[in-house]
């Protein structure tokens, strides 16, 4: 009996150990690379220093989607910043596509995930982010009518995409 439960204690912590190796995106983790492709205001490609291309999710933002209004504004936007550039990633996760969710640095000094919300082309997106000086920048680039913020009640991309989604229910 004392032999099955050491077994099954073994096995037990080799899976959590595999586990956790496999999931282990420290914050403090970095990748530098240059941006190769925009996809839109709050995603896009990025070519390592080993040429590898890693898709990024940027962190405790939410833009414009697709078909939604100022999509292509926060798109180029977003790419006036960084497409063609080298920039640093500081990781936080990974999301449910697969992407790298991280913060993005443009000469490891411009919060890039910041400026997108600073200039009204983001949302701070409080589901995933309790960032004060996030939901402090919305707060202003709202009131300055900023970017998306010139409409009077811009529809938020998550509230955009759950109406889609019960639209493709019905059909």
């Amino acid at each position: 009996m004392n032999k099955i439960l050491f077994y099954l204690l073994y096995l037990l912590i080799s899976f959590s150990c595999q586990y956790n190796q496999k999931n282990n995106d420290s914050p403090n983790k970095i990748i530098k690379g240059k941006v190769i492709k925009i996809a839109d205001g709050d995603s896009f490609t990025l070519l390592t220093e080993n040429k590898k291309q890693i898709k990024i999710r940027m962190y405790g933002i939410d833009a414009p989607e697709r078909k939604q209004a100022f999509y292509q504004k926060a798109k180029n936007n977003l790419a006036r910043y960084i497409f063609k550039k080298k920039v640093t990633i500081q990781i936080k996760s990974t999301d449910q596509y697969q992407r790298i969710v991280g913060v993005v640095f443009l000469n490891d000094t411009l919060n890039i995930n910041l400026q997108m919300i600073k200039d009204g082309y983001a949302w701070h997106y409080k589901k995933y982010s309790t960032d004060q000086v996030m939901a402090k920048a919305e707060k202003e680039a709202k009131q300055n009518k900023l970017g998306l913020w010139k409409e009077n009640h811009p529809l938020p991309p998550w509230e955009w995409r759950r109406m889609k989604r019960k639209l493709e229910t019905f059909n």
